[in-house]
């Protein structure tokens, strides 16, 4: 149900992000972002200049992970950044492989590819494609399917121990539903 507007209002900016995930031949997983953002009045950047409805950032991110969630490889690419300049980074995101999505992701993230070696917006989205392939993997692990009907066989994978509060160790959700995960509080 759409949120009900608390005043009359005027639309200023559209984010629009779309996140998919791939199963490749090669065992590997794709999960590709991609952000645009528009703005339905004319936009004056220092060096440039976006007529309205023209997007201010229209921005792609492929992470190549395996099974384990480790990133194989990144990629970025550009179309249409705040400023020309940017399009600079798309090489650093390179660095991402080798780290593994789950606990500390955005953390490591920011320490390869924040500030001023990223970009904002593709950094931001990073987090939303951690938590996409989380998901796109785990509909996607055959032992976990056969094991719904099983909470006694249930694990729940490692990266997804204490990442929001239904799968905290000590939630009664986990004691129901992952008793091999669950750890009673002290």
């Amino acid at each position: 149900m759409p949120l009900s507007p608390a005043a009359d209002r005027e639309m200023i900016h559209t984010r629009t992000m779309d996140l998919r995930a791939y199963r490749r031949s090669d065992g590997l997983y794709d999960i590709e972002g991609h952000i645009i953002d528009v703005k339905p009045q004319t936009q004056h950047l220092p060096v440039s200049h976006r007529a309205a409805g023209e997007p201010v950032h229209d921005m792609w991110l492929r992470l190549t992970v395996d099974k384990e969630l480790v990133v194989r490889s990144a990629e970025a690419k550009l179309d249409v950044g705040g400023h020309a300049y940017c399009a600079g980074v798309e090489p650093n995101f390179a660095e991402l492989a080798g780290l593994t999505i789950g606990q500390g992701w955005n953390r490591h993230v920011r320490e390869r590819v924040g500030h001023e070696l990223g970009c904002t917006h593709l950094v931001e989205m990073l987090a939303q494609m951690g938590t996409a392939a989380m998901q796109a993997l785990w509909s996607d692990r055959e032992h976990e399917r056969e094991a719904l009907h099983h909470p006694e066989k249930r694990r729940l994978p490692p990266a997804m121990l204490d990442s929001c509060f239904a799968f905290r160790r000590d939630s009664d959700f986990m004691r129901e539903n992952f008793p091999l995960d669950y750890e009673a509080a002290e």
